[in-house]
């Protein structure tokens, strides 16, 4: 059994990892993000981002809201692995074909251009291959995200040249949407090898229908959820663009994936630290409130030293950055930056969802959410365009992750958690502390 120290280093060195893949694949995305997006201008390249954002929306259909559930199973059940990761990549398999299946239909009846039309089908093609991610589970469940991520940043550089060069060559805008399916297909390749080289071959693993209707059984709220959530989370981007126009989109998308840059923290804390608050929940209650409440600290922490400064500099730094053309985005930066409140509690809050298995209450509060931010983006879009999107969203999150849980008893007691965290955030203190 490993000591405080050893599991602590280990708990860190795992953490390192995904901090500086997922910063070192941000930082690069965000360098090729400007080219492109000085290459596209805002009409081509909100036409861009309204096609990814549309098959966002549903692209929960292609995780089916498994992930974090067996991330949990394989931390419970290493034994079971070769079952867990067979019958997680079938599922996962059977719903990127539904998504796609899914995207033909409903683009029959969108009023589109056959060129948006063809856009949005590549950029769902891309999701067929995204079953293979359940590599990256199987090492999150070790605590051995180093293995992936080591390869993983060879792939992100690779993929990102080839974007490079195709802003260099004046590429049309098609190509932008086929990279997407080749940087998919390329990362399927690297999980594999991943795999085969640490654990043997992927052949082994085994599609267990059993076991697929418990997954299913217990994932499938959170697969709705996942789609109120890409609802909520992109639907603005889609009304801007039938609203408005493509240019308005552009200008938005420039400063929603700049913050994004940034959003990879709460994910990165979340998957190191779900484990150690999985396991306190079996030790005893209070070491499990404890650790949920530092994980809280820990969220808010992280808003703080990343909003406050972008708060301030967002419209220098867009403009000096993107070019005059996206000076707009600068001022949405800075209102995206009060939002990272918003993500940073929500994916914290997912802890607690998940160990309570409370998926079917979640899948409420994201419904709501996205109910509440649709509404508001129809009646704030037509009278303060980009401005009025970023308002809804932030209203439907507060709705979402505060508002909606005062209705539960239990709720209301991981609300109390959430809140001491926020207020008592410099009492900061080792989430493993046994």
């Amino acid at each position: 059994m490993l000591t405080l120290s050893l599991r602590f280093r280990k708990y860190f060195e795992n953490l390192s990892w995904l901090i500086f893949e997922k910063g070192f694949t941000l930082l690069v995305g965000m360098v090729v993000g400007i080219y492109i997006a000085r290459y596209l201008q805002p009409e081509n390249f909100g036409l861009l981002n309204y096609a990814i954002s549309f098959v966002s929306i549903f692209s929960a259909f292609s995780t089916l809201g498994m992930d974090q559930i067996i991330v949990r199973e394989l931390s419970k059940q290493s034994d079971r692995h070769t079952d867990l990761l067979g019958t997680g990549f079938m599922l996962k398999l059977i719903g990127s074909s539904i998504l796609i299946a899914l995207m033909a239909v409903i683009l029959f009846f969108m009023n589109h251009n056959s060129f948006t039309n063809t856009l949005i089908m590549i950029i769902a093609a891309a999701e067929i291959f995204k079953g293979f991610e359940v590599v990256s589970y199987f090492f999150q469940a070790k605590v051995l995200s180093k293995y992936v991520v080591q390869v993983q940043l060879i792939i992100n550089l690779f993929v990102s040249l080839i974007k490079i060069i195709m802003v260099f060559t004046h590429a049309q805008l098609i190509w932008f949407a086929i990279v997407v399916v080749i940087g998919s297909i390329i990362n399927a390749v690297g999980f594999l090898y991943t795999y085969y080289k640490r654990e043997g071959t992927p052949w082994k693993w085994r599609f267990q229908k059993t076991l697929a209707f418990q997954l299913l059984h217990e994932s499938w709220p959170l697969a709705f959820y996942g789609i109120a959530l890409h609802i909520q989370a992109r639907i603005d981007q889609v009304m801007l663009g039938k609203m408005l126009n493509t240019t308005e989109v552009g200008q938005y998308s420039v400063a929603l994936k700049f913050i994004e840059i940034f959003g990879f923290m709460p994910m990165v804390l979340i998957n190191t630290f779900g484990p150690a608050i999985t396991k306190a929940k079996e030790i005893s209650i209070e070491l499990y409130h404890s650790r949920l409440i530092n994980l809280y600290r820990i969220m808010f922490l992280a808003f703080l030293l990343i909003a406050i400064p972008i708060y301030f500099f967002s419209e220098g730094l867009i403009t000096k950055l993107y070019g005059i053309e996206y000076q707009a985005a600068g001022y949405l930066l800075s209102l995206f930056a009060l939002r990272l409140f918003f993500s940073n509690m929500g994916v914290g809050k997912s802890a607690f969802i998940v160990n309570e298995s409370l998926f079917k209450y979640s899948l409420l509060t994201v419904v709501v959410g996205a109910i509440t931010n649709i509404t508001l983006n129809l009646v704030l879009i037509p009278k303060y365009a980009s401005v009025g999107s970023v308002m809804a969203s932030m209203i439907s999150f507060t709705v979402s992750i505060f508002l909606v849980d005062l209705l539960f008893s239990k709720t209301r007691e991981n609300q109390r958690l959430m809140l001491k965290g926020i207020f008592t955030f410099w009492k900061l203190k080792k989430i493993l502390n046994e």
